[in-house]
């Protein structure tokens, strides 16, 4: 039997159904995708090599799958990161990047800092075949190639700004009080 998918209406609120992988999907419901960037404590970031799925094989991504059902989006970044680096952070350490709707796909990208320098990665055999710690601006370059999966390069240079923000602390919080 397939996953199980909570049916989400394009706000993501709940429609009381499933959707269960590889079923046709109706018009205007919607699943979510979580998206993970994991950066060290040098600001470098985690990217896996994909095994020999349909979509894209072999190529580089950053943690990413569906959100199970019952399951927050949040919940399934920190859920597929332990599957499939073994790697463990915390919800409340998420930082939210964007959230980007796409045919049926609601995508939510976090990114999430670990205090370690380099983090010891357990790959999951059937989803990774490799691993890359880049530094940031290397990771930049580095997916600009046709190594790395397109839509995530895509949609990561549709927030880029945001990622600079949130990575190298860029970011002019003007609320924040010294």
């Amino acid at each position: 039997m397939g996953e199980h998918w909570d049916a989400l209406d394009r706000h993501g609120r709940r429609l009381g159904f499933d959707l269960i992988r590889g079923q046709d999907i109706p018009p205007g419901v919607f699943h979510a995708i979580a998206e993970l960037y994991t950066i060290t404590a040098k600001r470098e970031i985690l990217v896996t090599r994909r095994g020999n799925k349909a979509l894209w094989p072999f190529c580089w991504e950053i943690t990413t799958g569906a959100v199970v059902k019952g399951e927050a989006p949040e919940a399934g970044a920190v859920r597929e990161l332990k599957e499939e680096t073994g790697i463990e952070v915390e919800e409340r350490n998420l930082v939210p990047v964007y959230r980007f709707l796409h045919r049926h796909e609601i995508y939510c990208a976090y990114a999430v800092f670990v205090s370690e320098e380099r983090p010891e990665v357990k790959l999951q055999s059937e989803e990774t075949t490799d691993y890359r710690f880049l530094p940031y601006l290397d990771f930049k370059k580095f997916l600009r190639s046709d190594q790395f999966a397109a839509p995530l390069r895509e949609r990561f240079l549709s927030y880029e700004s945001r990622f600079d923000q949130v990575i190298l602390g860029t970011r002019q919080d003007k609320t924040r009080r010294d």
